[in-house]
């Protein structure tokens, strides 16, 4: 049952990234990794995703040694990276289907729910 455990993590883990770099959000921005934390904690606990300022946040910068201010906008910051790149609308291809319109923008809860809901099918 570990092992099951570990696998699903590291195919977790290594979904976020290989989307995060498709999209180009940059491994070494901060809200990178807290960015990755809110998936991983929106797939571990759906929940969550209706109370991110509340419970996903807190919980990323306790982990981290930060605040949920500095969670929230670091992670706006790594989505506004990617959009202002123009490689937001990638996230479609990536998907294999279309929820970002040209020109959209999701929120950061937007973004951490699509992904977490979206590799959570991946996984079953």
């Amino acid at each position: 049952m570990e092992n099951r455990e570990k696998r699903r993590n590291c195919y977790i883990n290594k979904r976020i990234i290989e989307i995060f770099m498709s999209i180009g959000i940059s491994a070494h921005l901060q809200g990178y990794q807290f960015l990755k934390e809110a998936i991983k904690l929106a797939i571990a606990e759906p929940e969550s995703i209706n109370s991110v300022t509340k419970s996903i946040y807190p919980k990323i910068a306790e982990k981290c040694s930060s605040t949920a201010c500095r969670v929230e906008r670091g992670i706006r910051h790594a989505l506004e990276s990617s959009y202002d790149k123009g490689k937001m609308i990638r996230l479609n291809g990536v998907l294999g289907f279309n929820i970002l319109s040209e020109g959209e923008k999701p929120t950061n809860s937007e973004f951490v729910a699509i992904l977490a809901d979206i590799i959570n099918l991946e996984l079953k």
